[in-house]
């Protein structure tokens, strides 16, 4: 059985967990940061990685490629390109793919995320 590994929040490296009924304690040999918790979303603990890709816009706005731009740290140009090809924005973890889901619902931009994304 594979065990579940957790991501720093701050440096994005893998912390170590210890395991003491209730509570989860976590903490990153990398940087230090401390977490303890005995709840749980089931997003946090998804170790899946998701893959965004961006259905093609054929006149994006300037505010849909400044967009673009931040998520992936593509220059305008790059940035303009992908929108109007399509492409991949982007592989992350539920968190934060759940934070540009909803950075590019906000901006109307249409995409695909895979695996099935259920948050």
């Amino acid at each position: 059985m594979e065990e579940n590994k957790y991501i720093c929040p701050n440096c994005g490296g893998e912390m170590e967990c210890v395991y003491d009924k209730p509570a989860l304690n976590l903490t990153c040999p990398k940087c230090g940061c401390k977490i303890a918790t005995s709840r749980w979303d089931d997003i946090d603990l998804d170790p899946a990685d998701y893959q965004i890709t961006l259905e093609s816009v054929p006149h994006p706005s300037i505010d849909n490629i400044k967009l673009v731009s931040s998520i992936t740290g593509l220059n305008f140009i790059h940035s303009k390109a992908l929108l109007e090809n399509g492409g991949i924005v982007a592989k992350e973890n539920a968190v934060k793919t759940k934070e540009i889901k909803t950075q590019l619902d906000d901006e109307n931009i249409r995409y695909l995320i895979t695996p099935d994304f259920k948050y």
